[in-house]
């Protein structure tokens, strides 16, 4: 009976002391610095500098955590989180088969719009016009999400061979100026930093051709890292930033006060 006896102690002993590490390390920092995977994502983040940045920054203050800013891809961001390698990468969606690997706590939203060339193509209303004219490429970031209805056109404009794959969505701009796709969808906010304004190389056109609501984005964290406990303090801590409008001041740093606004809008400010 003793060998029992003593498994069982041991085990009260580990889930005791996992209890109590979650209590005194309520977000995970377990003094050492949290890797994050920052994109470049427009005002979100451009070269260190945006929203997300200052939003860590807060968060650091907050929380005493450290953060160690790791610039990465859209592309490879994913595969660095499910192998543990990064711990926390901002302003993405969530999608079902991350969830195996990842938390997600929504802090804004965005609405993706078609950003054309004019030359190229006419006024689309909707996307199966745009299936219909021969020829159409459109450029798509590796392993991002543009939300449930977009992410399924997707798919079926890839089969048709209508899709070209970059490594992040700033790359999926840089390639209509370039001339190497037609189109690219886009959240307006990403447009901000490329071109410098002015030095479009043909006339460009925004388009809203989705009849699906603003996406949620997220901040995602790892489970290799984070407890259910600790993501319920940063879930708490997010919506508390959220609410008595400290996110919006720091949105408004970089956008102006109606952007930050419709950001929010449905998240935090259907709340009050």
């Amino acid at each position: 009976m003793m060998p029992v006896k003593c498994c069982i102690l041991v085990l009260f002993l580990s889930v005791a002391l996992h209890t109590y590490a979650d209590e005194t390390d309520l977000f995970g920092c377990n003094n050492t610095s949290i890797s994050v995977g920052l994109t470049n994502s427009g005002v979100m983040n451009y070269n260190g500098q945006g929203i997300d940045p200052d939003l860590l920054q807060t968060l650091s203050e907050l929380t005493h955590c450290t953060f160690k800013f790791v610039p990465v891809t859209r592309q490879y961001a994913f595969d660095l989180m499910e192998k543990g390698i990064i711990d926390l990468v901002p302003s993405v969606t969530r999608e079902p088969h991350r969830e195996a690997f990842a938390w997600f706590i929504p802090y804004y939203e965005a609405k993706f719009l078609l950003l054309t060339n004019a030359n190229k193509l006419p006024n689309i209303k909707n996307l199966e016009q745009l299936k219909k004219i021969a020829g159409v490429k459109l450029a798509r970031a590796t392993g991002s999400g543009y939300g449930t209805y977009l992410n399924y056109r997707f798919s079926e404009m890839e089969a048709l061979g209508m899709v070209t794959f970059y490594a992040n969505y700033e790359d999926t701009i840089k390639a209509l100026l370039k001339g190497e796709v037609n189109a690219a969808f886009i959240n307006p906010l990403l447009y901000q930093h490329l071109p410098p304004k002015g030095e479009e190389p043909f006339p460009l056109k925004l388009l809203d051709v989705s009849p699906a609501n603003a996406t949620l984005v997220s901040l995602m964290l790892g489970k290799h890292r984070f407890s259910s406990a600790q993501i319920a303090n940063w879930l708490r801590l997010i919506e508390t930033l959220g609410l008595n409008g400290e996110l919006q001041k720091i949105m408004e740093q970089h956008v102006s006060a109606d952007i930050a606004t419709s950001m929010l809008a449905g998240q935090f400010h259907a709340r009050h």
